[in-house]
């Protein structure tokens, strides 16, 4: 779809499966297929800003437990993984508006109900959880004050109390559904916090949130650190502040200089 391969895991057909069985028949099978097909397009919706702002996206896949958007490269900035992570559920929001708006014109329920189920899609993944879209634009804003690391480790905390707060409420509820998803968010959440620091030497802190760092940023390594590591090697520095004793390694055209001084 647009360029994109459709991946359509095994959970998936168990969930149809179960539906089919023991929630609605055919018809059950039929409302999953609407509401699965607005999950597409909210995640269409994130691969066709990623590609555009050069983020590779390897395919959006379906799952028992919805959609994602297979993205094989990460944001520049942060502005692009706000603009990213907002592209779905504006597509959602876009998509109830006019469900809900041709239901009330035409008086059709099916046309209202797909409005109000992306009504839901957009409010759940608003909701600040990292991994979610919700969580990815508050470490975008967060990060306007904070680095990379720490804006995405204060997300992370914003998304275990939420967490919390869903299990409560599923078992309160009887919403078991939030109880099985509260799990896989808070283990995605340890995840992204694990992902951050094997990427923090790629960016540093700009005006607008983090930025990717030039080749020729200023990288800072304590002396008798072995050139070559995970930072150097890859071109970006390390954004920490001068440390005593540290010394300043610039990379320009090709050539190293070491505290000013070309080596």
């Amino acid at each position: 779809l647009l360029g994109f391969p459709i991946d359509v895991s095994l959970s998936f057909l168990l969930l149809l499966g179960v539906v089919l069985l023991w929630r609605g028949g055919l018809l059950g099978v039929a409302m999953v297929g609407l509401a699965f097909a607005s999950v597409l397009l909210h995640e269409l919706g994130h691969a066709v800003v990623a590609r555009r702002l050069g983020v590779h996206v390897e395919s959006i896949e379906l799952s028992f437990l919805g959609g994602a958007a297979k993205m094989t490269s990460l944001p520049r900035t942060a502005v692009h993984e706000l603009a990213i992570a907002a592209a779905g559920p504006a597509v959602s929001i876009a998509l109830a508006a006019l469900g809900l708006g041709l239901g009330a014109v035409t008086g059709l329920e099916v046309v209202a109900l797909i409005g109000w189920v992306n009504v839901v899609i957009a409010v759940f993944n608003l909701v600040p959880a990292l991994p979610m879209d919700g969580g990815r634009i508050l470490r975008a804003l967060l990060s306007w004050r904070l680095d990379y690391v720490r804006a995405t480790d204060a997300s992370v905390t914003v998304a275990r109390a939420l967490t919390i707060a869903m299990v409560a409420a599923g078992i309160s509820w009887g919403a078991w559904s939030l109880v099985l998803l509260a799990p896989f968010l808070w283990f995605m959440g340890s995840r992204e916090r694990v992902v951050a620091r094997m990427v923090a030497d790629r960016y540093r802190r700009g005006p607008r949130g983090y930025v990717e760092r030039a080749w020729d940023d200023p990288v800072v390594m304590p002396r008798g650190a072995a050139v070559g590591g995970s930072g150097f090697g890859t071109g970006f520095g390390t954004g920490a502040p001068p440390a005593r004793g540290g010394v300043v390694i610039r990379i320009v055209d090709g050539r190293i200089f070491v505290d000013g001084r070309m080596v």
